[in-house]
This record gives structure tokens, sequence and C-alpha cells, in this order.
């Protein structure tokens, strides 16, 4: 008599491939099994969910991320990744977040001012010149009018002397019109509303660390060459520490809100957490390099300084190259 298992149910087949479904992914192709057709509602609810990742996953990976630091690149690299935020997705939410934050601020702001506005001057009338003083007056107006004047002209006159090599004639030409066009436009701007512009401004930096972050990575690997760590590995940990200092400035910035309430004692004690937060952030980079290497504290305090210098330096050049593109062309 055979005595062997008989398969009682047959698994419905994958939609996609048409393999029999194990679980709620298919083992073939890898497609989940879930069905779409269900209430708008529980859809949007379930992708922020996703997006977000709203579970003990994403709070358990804030919290490493906050105390423990180079916790999670150790865990990425040890293979231990599912209970974890990806460090891509993790940089990218906690970005999103900040500039949802600053954006709010704004709008706030510009409600505050448009509903106590500030009149500066109305409670003196000043007398016109007279004589002299009118001519030296105008004299003065017309200077301003032609510093701004030639500001613009030596822009435009920069503008004109521009032709790439690997871009025909006529490209060159075309770009030189949109480069100038684009320069005055925010040079108006710049002049009318310095807020605004660097609002605009701020729109654009998720993206300059993400094009700086595999710099980074690679001073890094060039500092700590000889420890004979991947790329990758300094690319991770690059990723998590510019998350962690993101977030730090996003609590910042809320500790900074409650400070200019002016409020007794709380503004104050605001003023003196916000402190304490940079000077973690400080500490927390040094000790991230000193967990992840596993070097001692000199050698580590060195290489940190080293690290941070040329850092700085990468930024500087990076930032006026990518203010440049930003002013000519956007």
């Amino acid at each position: 008599m055979d005595n062997s298992p008989v398969l009682s149910e047959i698994s419905e087949p994958c939609l996609n491939c048409g393999k029999p479904l194990a679980g709620n992914y298919c083992g073939n192709c890898g497609q989940e099994a879930k069905n779409f057709r269900r209430p708008f509602f529980k859809l949007s609810s379930e992708a922020i969910h996703s997006l977000f990742e709203l579970d003990g996953r994403a709070f358990r990976t804030l919290f490493f991320l906050l105390t423990k630091p180079a916790h999670l690149s150790k865990e990425y690299f040890s293979g231990r990744r599912i209970q974890y935020t990806p460090p891509l997705r993790l940089f990218l939410v906690i970005s999103v977040s900040f500039f949802l934050l600053v954006s709010f601020y704004t709008s706030i702001r510009s409600i505050e001012e448009a509903l106590n506005p500030t009149v500066s001057g109305s409670e003196e009338e000043v007398a016109p010149p007279v004589g002299d003083e009118v001519s030296l007056s105008i004299g003065s107006e017309t200077d301003e009018g032609g510093d701004d004047d030639n500001g613009l002209a030596q822009i435009l006159t920069f503008v004109d002397n521009i032709n790439l090599p690997f871009l025909d004639d006529q490209t060159n030409t075309n770009l030189r019109k949109v480069m100038s066009a684009q320069a005055e436009a925010n040079l108006n701007t710049l002049a009318e509303n310095p807020a605004d512009f660097a609002r605009g401004y701020l729109e654009y930096i998720t993206v300059f660390i993400l094009l700086m972050i595999p710099l980074l990575a690679l001073i890094q690997k060039i500092v700590y060459i000889r420890t004979g760590h991947f790329y990758v590995e300094h690319l991770v940990l690059t990723l998590h520490n510019h998350a962690f200092i993101i977030f730090v400035v996003f609590v910042a910035s809320l500790t900074n809100m409650v400070e200019e309430r002016q409020m007794p004692i709380i503004s104050s004690l605001f003023g003196y957490l916000g402190a304490a937060i940079y000077i973690w952030m400080w500490v927390y980079l040094f000790l991230s390099l000193k967990n992840y290497f596993q070097k001692g504290y000199g050698i580590t305090l060195l290489k940190y300084i080293t690290t941070t210098i040329l850092y700085g330096i990468t930024l500087i050049l990076g930032m006026l190259l990518f203010s440049g593109i930003l002013f000519f062309l956007f």
C-alpha cells in the first residue's frame, strides 16, 4: 500500500507566469499575489504604509540610526537586512519629510507676514532734499542702478564667452541664449525677493547631496584604503550618515521653531536641546568611523579630521558648481 502523502489542494497559479504559487509570492517570477480590485482608500493607505514603512521596521531603523553609529551599515553587510529600511529609501524618506517641514514652515511664515505686515519708516516723513541735495540723491540712485546694470552686464559677458567644444556652433548659441535669459530672471528674483530665491534652491538640496554622496564615499575609501573594505561599504555607510545628518537638521529645525516662539523657559530649553543635537551629530560621525572600521581612537580621530577637511573642500567646490548650474539653467 502506498502511504506517500497526497496533495489535497492545488495552489492557485501565478497571474503573470502561470506557475503554481507557494505563499504570497511566485517562486518563478517573484510577483506578489495581490488583488488590486479593492476600494481606493485601502489601496492609498497601503501605498503610504509601503512607502514610509510605517511598521516596526521603520521605527527600529530610526532608533538605531539615531543611537548606534554604524550599526545599520554593519547589519546590512552582515546579511541582516530584512528587519531594517534599505539605506537609499531611508535617505529619501527622511529628505522628503525634511522638505515637507520646510515647505510647511515657510507657508506659516508667509501667512504670519500677510496677517501682520511690518511697515518700516511710516512714522516719520522725511522732507525731500532741496537744491544740490536733489542732484546728489539722483546721482546716487543712478550709480546704484549702474552698479546693478554692470552686474548683469558682467554675467552676460561671461555667458557670451561660453563655447563648449563638444557642441556645434548652433547648439552653443542656443545654450547661451537660454543661460542669459535664465540668469537675468534669477537675478531679478534675487533682487526682488531673496527669500523665495533661497527656497527655490532648497528644493534641489536632496539632488545635490545624492550627487555628492558617491564622491564623499570615494574620499572615505581613499582615507581608509588600507583597511580592505570595498567601495560599496563606504557608500552605504555614507548614505546612513547623511540620512542621520538630515534627520538632525530636521529635528533641530523643529526645536528652532519652538525657540522662536519666545515662550518662557520652554524656548530656552529647546535652544539648549538644539545645541546638544548638533554636538551629538559631530560625536556620532566620529563614532561611526570608530565602530565600523574598528581602529583606535587616535588613528580614528586623525582620519576623521582628514576626512572632514576633504569633505568640506569637496562640498564647497560642488556647491559652487551646482549653484552655478542652477543659476544659469533653472
